[in-house]
Formats: structure tokens, sequence, C-alpha cells
């Protein structure tokens, strides 16, 4: 359908060589990786029994846990300005809004800042994964039934007004990071609707200090289990999560949200110069200024990976 963003990348995108690690380290990997799986899956047995908040956390868990099981390193970068704070008694969550290049990105942002994700409706399917997902109240999106996502959005909207976070990758699908997808603009509007604030995040990896998007990337139609077994050999790899300034829906709609985010997303990511000519609302967005870097690397616990 013509509607659907379709990515151009192949796994052609990740023929680069970057340096692996070696049989053994592989196969503890692999081992961890399966231990990690399991506890997800025990993990989503357990989660009907529990309350929303519990829920969540032990989605974070099982995101931090994957991560450290693949070898892979986190790094936050915040803000010099605090994103504005949500809960109970304070306001609309956030709409958490980045560029998307795997299925790395949602684990890494889950340790950083929890909240409930935007999916397409075929990750619900996922072993394991998906019943977590679905039993976690990830939000669901299906892509060949244009017509139901006004019905999704609204759902997104009623989550930002209860405080909650809510993580959307506005490209709608993901990239091997040379060119950054526009951001379309229709969970914008729950943010519009719920008054609640933009919060831009800019994804990046790198593999032993040089940026490197395709060895992480789902490209295309490949199988999961390929992009996995790429990020399971690869030796050094980080991703960057970059927290970007706040957006204020206040008198904006949700095409001009959208395309400040994707500056903001652009400025970090130099995917491709960012086109804001159209955009005169433009310094809303303090992209030049140098935000305080804070590595991190995620651990067992995900407490240590979170913005204080």
């Amino acid at each position: 359908m013509s509607w659907v963003p379709v990515s151009g990348c192949t796994a052609a995108c990740a023929a680069d060589p970057v340096p692996t690690v070696d049989a053994a380290t592989r196969r503890r990997r692999w081992l961890r990786l399966s231990g990690a799986l399991a506890g997800t899956g025990v993990a989503a047995l357990r989660a009907p029994w529990t309350g929303a908040r519990r829920r969540r956390r032990l989605v974070v868990c099982a995101a931090a846990r994957l991560l450290t099981a693949a070898g892979v390193r986190v790094e936050v970068t915040a803000p010099a300005v605090a994103w504005p704070r949500a809960g109970a008694g304070r306001g609309p969550g956030p709409l958490v809004v980045g560029n998307h290049v795997s299925w790395i990105d949602d684990l890494a942002m889950l340790t950083v800042v929890p909240g409930v994700p935007v999916a397409r409706r075929e990750v619900g399917d996922w072993p394991v994964l998906g019943g977590l997902a679905r039993r976690a109240g990830v939000v669901l999106v299906d892509r060949a039934r244009i017509r139901a996502l006004p019905g999704t959005v609204a759902q997104a909207a009623g989550l930002l007004r209860s405080g909650t976070a809510v993580t959307v990758h506005p490209e709608g699908t993901t990239a091997c990071g040379v060119e950054l997808g526009r951001f379309r603009p229709a969970f914008f509007q729950a943010a519009v609707d719920a008054a609640a604030p933009v919060c831009p995040v800019a994804v990046r990896y790198r593999v032993h200090g040089q940026a490197s998007t395709a060895v992480a990337g789902f490209l295309g139609d490949e199988p999961l289990w390929r992009s996995i077994a790429r990020v399971v050999a690869v030796r050094g790899l980080v991703v960057e999560v970059h927290l970007l300034p706040a957006l204020d829906p206040a008198g904006a709609d949700r095409r001009e949200l959208a395309a400040l985010a994707e500056y903001a997303v652009a400025a970090v990511t130099e995917a491709r110069p960012p086109v804001v000519a159209a955009h005169p609302r433009r310094p809303r967005v303090p992209a030049r200024r140098k935000p305080v870097r804070r590595p991190t690397t995620i651990p067992t616990h995900p407490g240590a990976a979170r913005v204080a």
C-alpha cells in the first residue's frame, strides 16, 4: 500500500567488514541471550497478575538483560535542560520520538525512558517478546488497516493524558541510517490532543569508535534472527541515545511538530542536511547547544542506565 513507509535498505548495506568476537565469545552471548529470552518468557507469564507499573518494570528489566546478553553497550547524552517530568499529578507524559535503525533502538530507549512503545502489529506475534509486549500494553499499529489509525492515535493520547510516556518512531520503518526518513505526523496528533511535550531522541551506533548503523540495522525483509546474529558477532557495539530538548505543543499542529522533531534528530545523526526553510518556528529547537554527555554502560540492572 502506498501509505506504508518502505525502506530501500537491504542486507547488502551491512556488507562492510567490522570487528567480530571469537567463536567462544559468540557462543557465550547466544547462551546468555537464550537465558534472557527464557527469563522474558517467565515475565510474560507473570505479567497478567501484576499492575501496570510492575508490567512496565518487567519490560525494562527484560530490555536491559537482552542488551547485556548481546554485548551491546548504551551511552546516554542528556540535554542541558531536563525533560518535563510526568506522572500522577504532574501532567501528561511525553511523546518520545526518535529515528529507527534497529530492534535495539526500543530496547535501549526503554532502559533510558521507560514508557509504552508504539510498534507494528507483527511485533505482537513474535515468540516470547510478543507476548510480553501485548501484556505490557504496547500500542500495536495495524499498517494494513489505515482506518484503524485514528483509534490507535487516540489510544496513545489517552496514555499521554494519564502521565505515561509513549515512544514512537515516526519514520514508520527501519533503515540503515544513511538517510533519515520523513517523520510522519500521525502520532504527533496524540501530543496535540493531550497537550503533551514532544521529546525527540536521536539514536546513533558505532563500532570501536567508528560510526556504523548497518551492522545493527533491521534491514529490508531480512528475518529478525539474521539481524540478531550480526549483533551477537560484532565486537564493541555501542548505541548512543541522545535526549534532545523538548518541544512545546502549544499553538503548534502535528505537521509542524513532526518537522521540528525531524530537524532536531537530523542535526545529531547528520543523516542528511536538515530541511527547515518552510518551518519558521525552527528556533524552538536549540540544536546547536552542546548537551551534557553522560556515558552509561547498561549492567544487568536497568536502573543504572536511566537519566537522573
